[in-house]
């Protein structure tokens, strides 16, 4: 918590960790059932992706209804072709890619893969966006990579100990 806090004005919001962790619980529960499915051939990558997509849409409805459904602003046209690209590639592209592989690599294989979404999107900021390479940042890639790894190890190792087990002597 205190890597992303940033500067001295931050404060912690109990309601903003409580959606954290609400959310946190939904990814993992998403990842499970997403192998669960793969694993029984429930559904495939799309299904997974349209069903996922649903369920979100609808938690977010009322705040979209409340907020209002069509964007305001003085180039409706330009902003359509933005959200339609922004649902087509890095979401609905990225997500089905992302379920197919999560129907067949095991949970903590693709909860350790996942870790790496925050590094990546530091490096993008930094390289392609300009952002400033602060200590925070990274602290928080050593601390990231940190994890992987040490995640990626440990999985090896449980792997290895498996085939151990099941070759034939």
């Amino acid at each position: 918590m205190v890597l992303v806090l940033g500067g001295g004005g931050a404060t912690v919001r109990p309601a903003g960790v409580a959606w954290g962790l609400l959310s946190a619980a939904a990814y993992a529960a998403m990842t499970l059932v997403t192998r669960w499915w793969g694993q029984d051939g429930g559904t495939d990558s799309s299904g997974t992706t349209v069903w996922s997509f649903a369920v979100v849409a609808l938690c977010l409805l009322p705040l979209a209804t409340a907020e209002g459904l069509v964007p305001h602003t003085a180039e409706p046209a330009r902003v359509g072709v933005y959200l339609l690209y922004i649902a087509a590639v890095p979401t609905a592209v990225a997500y089905t890619l992302y379920f197919a592989g999560a129907a067949v690599v095991r949970s903590a294989t693709v909860s350790v893969i996942t870790l790496l979404e925050p590094v990546s999107a530091a490096v993008i900021a930094v390289a392609l966006l300009g952002e400033a390479l602060t200590l925070t940042t990274v602290a928080g890639t050593v601390l990231m990579l940190a994890a992987v790894t040490g995640l990626a190890v440990a999985e090896t190792r449980s792997v290895v100990a498996a085939r151990r087990e099941a070759a034939p002597v």
